[in-house]
């Protein structure tokens, strides 16, 4: 049994940012807080409003702490999303909504570059929901912005890092339809070569 007995758990979602309080020994929810997560439609891309989110996220748990107080953080986001850091360990560019849609000829581009499903285990979805997408589709379309990117992280680990301040990815977000990953060698898919 473990001593943590009330995890916060901090779950940016698609449409709802919250934090939850939970019991480890029941699963009940103690306390919950929470924001929409609505995407901004200006700037170069459809992109999340990181600086709000980062708002909320803090004054949530600075305020759940005092009560009902928890003794571990989680941190849950969902997987089709990456953040791009610049050397100064800020954004480089906006952390774009998966649901943007490329141009015909990026998306065709990108069909191609990918590598095949026995490599990653990764299925071809629409949008940006590969996360590998998201990357070539920036890369391509905003060159110059994207030679100012230094380290690439899964959205989970980009909130773990602003709490924290060590930037690392985790096997099981980077697993999570993003053709980046190969299961069987645990290592980067070949795509990382490709769009470096």
């Amino acid at each position: 049994m473990s001593n943590y007995r009330r995890i916060a758990v901090l779950d940016i979602g698609k449409t709802n940012a919250k934090v939850v309080v939970l019991d480890s020994a029941t699963g009940a929810e103690i306390a919950v807080l929470k924001r929409p997560n609505i995407a901004i439609k200006t700037g170069p891309y459809p992109h999340y409003d990181i600086e709000a989110l980062w708002s909320f996220a803090l004054d949530a748990l600075k305020s759940l702490a005092q009560e009902p107080g928890f003794d571990a953080l989680s941190i849950t986001t969902h997987g089709a999303a990456a953040a791009l850091i610049g050397e100064d360990g800020m954004l480089a560019m906006p952390v774009i909504d998966y649901e943007h849609e490329y141009p015909q000829e990026i998306r065709d581009a990108y069909t191609r570059l990918r590598p095949a499903f026995d490599e990653t285990f990764s299925p071809r979805l629409p949008m940006g929901l590969n996360v590998g997408a998201q990357l070539h589709y920036q890369k391509t379309a905003f060159p110059q912005e994207f030679s100012r990117v230094a380290t690439i992280l899964t959205y989970a680990q980009y909130w773990a890092m602003r709490l924290t301040g060590v930037a690392t990815n985790e096997l099981t977000s980077l697993g999570c339809h993003t053709d980046l990953w190969n299961p069987k060698t645990s290592s980067y898919s070949s795509l990382v070569d490709r769009l470096a």
